[in-house]
This record gives C-alpha cells, structure tokens and sequence, in this order.
C-alpha cells in the first residue's frame, strides 16, 4: 500500500519545480481573487495541466509525455528528484505505466488535502510554498 506522503510528494512533482513557486502558483490558481485556492479551483488547475499534458489525446499521460511537458515548461532533464515514470508509478492505480485522468485527479485531491495545513479548506500561498518547500526537502523514496 502506497503512503499518503508518497501520493503526496509524487503528485506534488507532477508539474515541474520551476514552475511551481508557491505564490505564482496560487494567483495563476485563485481565479476568483480571493487570495486562497479552494478544492474546486486547485481542481480545475490540475485538470488543465493533465490535459496540457496528455499531449495525443487518449486520456492517459505517459512519462514521455510528462517529460515533454516539464520540457516546455522550462524545466531540465536531471533536475528533478524523480524521473517522470517514478511519479507516475507512485500513484498509478492500474499499474499500466500511465496516468489515467482519475488517477490524476485522485493525486491532486490528497495533494490538495495535504497542502491545507489548518484543515480549512484552502490553501493560501504560504501553504503552497510550504507543500512546494517539503516536496524540494524530501528524498525520491517513500
């Protein structure tokens, strides 16, 4: 049985480091300007990324696919703690290599939960930063 630190740090590595500093993070996510992210928006956010990531369409998301998408996003090949099939085996359910839409969603709801430090059910921008900051700290393994 995978750890609820494992899903967490290995949904947390879904999107690039790089591009996941936690105040830009929150404001591209807080489309309604609150200044904290709820479920349904943190929701949405990872809905778009998985879709920007599942660049043929079938529904799945492949390392290679994800490795392309960390490319475009600026990220470089070695800088990351897991390789893209390490992540995507932390949470893939099936055991088939790929990430299905609901196993993403599935990560980034424990993502989401994690990150909620006060158990509000938001997440401000220091929150993000922290869960960002732990994901950077932890090491590769469970």
């Amino acid at each position: 049985m995978k750890s609820t630190t494992s899903l967490f740090l290995a949904a947390l590595l879904l999107v690039p480091v790089a591009a996941m500093a936690g105040d830009d993070k929150a404001k591209l996510m807080d489309t309604d300007g609150d200044g904290k992210v709820s479920s349904a928006e943190h929701a949405a956010g990872a809905k778009t990324m998985f879709t920007q990531m599942d660049a043929n369409s079938d529904g799945k998301v492949t390392a290679a696919e994800m490795d392309a998408a960390h490319a475009k996003k600026g990220a470089k090949a070695g800088t990351m703690k897991m390789t893209s099939a390490e992540k995507i085996k932390k949470i893939d359910t099936d055991g088939d290599g790929a990430l299905s839409a609901s196993e993403h969603d599935a990560g980034s709801a424990q993502m989401f939960t994690k990150m909620d430090a006060d158990g509000d059910g938001f997440i401000t921008a220091a929150e993000m930063k922290a869960g960002h900051d732990q994901m950077r700290s932890a090491k590769s393994g469970p």
